[in-house]
């Protein structure tokens, strides 16, 4: 898709017709994501030549396009020129210098940002976070912990990613994995930045001691939040023996979550019995079967996919 961009954009200048900021700024967006540097720079030289230089929109996709293609310094130079700013303008500035390992520089410009009078969004605040776990600055980062509290931002799950990352990565085990079961929703960049942390022991303690030493009952979810950190952690045994231990049998979304697990790591045993488990409990749900029929054909069992 963004190597078709490119070329209609080519095929627009050949043709004659009038490039606007929003196709600049799609086309810049799409060498952004193509790593294509040299094109890149073939529409920044076609910007300055057109005028369009001082236009906010085409400004911060140069500045974004420049910083994906780990050449910093022009994107520092096109921020400095821009003679607006926005907060698309600093957000790109802000991430470009964390992606490219300028984390100092980040925390920085963050608090330039906020002198100017800027308004905070998630994504900048989560990646000035981000930040701050690369600097292991954890003084700084529990710092805009307490500003996303504040601000109501804490909510994001861009923001609670990061947190559990920074946590981790400052060797505050207990703190990351709390911020991790509080979070409402979970996603892939979540249980990476557990796994990432080195969370999987930490967290079976954890689960451990709020029973024994806290008398808290778990509930149908925490049993499921550690059948899944098993199953990512590529512990699939562990994660049957957790439930053969469990007072109670998982409810769907326990066993759908092994099932999920076993088809990505082409466990047919434990994933036949996820199967069994979750056809008893729902058998008129389709998405068991497909997840079934899934793993057979990653096991290469053709005849038991119909």
């Amino acid at each position: 898709m963004e190597r078709e961009a490119v070329d209609m954009f080519r095929e627009m200048i050949l043709a004659g017709f009038t490039k606007d900021q929003f196709t600049l700024g799609s086309v810049l967006t799409a060498c952004g994501s193509l790593l294509a540097l040299g094109e890149g720079k073939q529409i920044h030289a076609y910007v300055i030549r057109t005028d369009h230089k001082d236009n906010v929109f085409v400004g911060s996709a140069l500045v974004d396009m420049y910083s994906k293609c780990k050449s910093i310094k022009s994107a520092e130079i096109v921020f400095e020129r821009m003679t607006q700013k926005n907060v698309v303008s600093w957000t790109a500035m802000l991430v470009g210098y964390g992606q490219n390992g300028f984390s100092e520089e980040a925390v920085k410009i963050f608090f330039e940002m906020q002198r100017n009078g800027f308004e905070l969004d998630d994504f900048t605040v989560g990646s000035v976070i981000s930040s701050c776990a690369n600097l292991a600055s954890l003084e700084e980062g529990a710092q805009f912990h307490c500003q996303a509290l504040v601000s109501g931002l804490i909510s994001f799950i861009t923001i609670s990613n990061a947190l559990v990352t920074l946590y981790g990565k400052c060797g505050s085990m207990e703190d990351s994995y709390q911020l991790f079961v509080e979070m409402n929703t979970r996603d892939e960049v979540s249980w990476t930045a557990l796994l990432t942390a080195g969370l999987v022991e930490k967290g079976l303690q954890y689960f451990e001691s709020k029973i024994t030493e806290h008398g808290i009952i778990p509930i149908p979810d925490h049993y499921t939040c550690i059948i899944d950190l098993l199953g990512r952690a590529r512990r699939l045994k562990e994660a049957r023996n957790f439930i053969n231990k469990m007072p109670c049998h998982p409810d769907v979304v326990g066993w759908a979550t092994l099932l999920s697990s076993c088809r990505v790591q082409c466990d047919m045993e434990i994933g036949k019995w996820a199967a069994d488990s979750l056809i008893k409990l729902e058998p008129q749900n389709p998405a068991t079967y497909v997840l079934l029929s899934s793993l057979y054909a990653a096991k290469g069992k053709w005849n038991e996919v119909a």
